[in-house]
């Protein structure tokens, strides 16, 4: 199970399933764990958040796996009871938004970057909602989540989301965990620009507490100085 770094406090935690488990980081402020087993026959896990909202949630990506986005979705029935009023996805690749079609299914819209519509109708996925702010400048609200785009770096599309009155920064995949060794999957990366992204991250949420990557332990904003580290090449330090 992926957890927050020792010296983070988790309010509660629920292993939902073999593949799913929840952690509560803040009062208001839950992070999902999804596992899938990737080509090479390891069990890797992908992180996303559940923030609630007065009366509603917020997703920040979806679970990693249609049987797991129908786990987590049931498990806020359960145990939150509060509706889902919207999700955001941080880039196209199938470990933020592949349980699309499953939200929208219930009703529940699905936001992400323009760039991330663009893509994801290149590789056939169920489509999000364009941030139509996105279009003008690179900051964007959804609900308590501010959507901010720093560049291209794991992805040309990748967002970052900050939950201010938390302090708490969801990096996704363009932010590293110690944990996994290297850069992680570059395939679709800039690896000129993805230390110039995450500086400009540094640079805007110097304030955050915590910090969720995409994949691994969540820790502070040392994360973001480690994925910059791990481009010297770019002058990263």
């Amino acid at each position: 199970m992926a957890r927050v770094d020792p010296g983070m406090q988790i309010l509660q935690e629920w292993q939902v399933s073999e593949s799913l488990s929840v952690q509560q980081i803040r009062p208001d402020v839950w992070i999902h764990t999804s596992w899938q087993t990737l080509a090479n026959g390891a069990r890797f896990p992908g992180n996303g958040l559940v923030v609630r909202d007065g009366d509603a949630l917020y997703l920040v990506d979806t679970a990693w796996g249609l049987d797991n986005n129908r786990a987590l979705l049931d498990w806020i029935d359960e145990e939150l009871a509060l509706p889902v009023k919207a999700a955001v996805v941080t880039h196209f690749h199938d470990d933020s938004m592949g349980g699309t079609g499953v939200l929208e299914a219930r009703g529940t819209p699905v936001f992400g970057g323009p760039m991330t519509v663009e893509l994801g109708r290149e590789a056939g996925e169920a489509l999000p909602a364009p941030i139509a702010d996105l279009m003008r400048a690179p900051v964007a609200r959804v609900g308590p989540l501010e959507v901010f785009y720093p560049g291209p770096g794991h992805s040309r599309d990748n967002l970052v989301v900050w939950i201010r009155r938390s302090r708490v920064l969801f990096g996704g995949c363009a932010v590293r965990s110690p944990v996994y060794a290297g850069r992680g999957n570059t395939a679709d990366g800039d690896l000129r620009g993805w230390p110039l992204a995450i500086g400009r991250v540094r640079d805007r949420y110097a304030a955050a507490a915590v910090v969720v990557p995409g994949h691994g332990p969540a820790g502070d904003v040392s994360l973001l100085s480690h994925t910059i580290g791990l481009f010297p090449d770019a002058g990263g330090q």
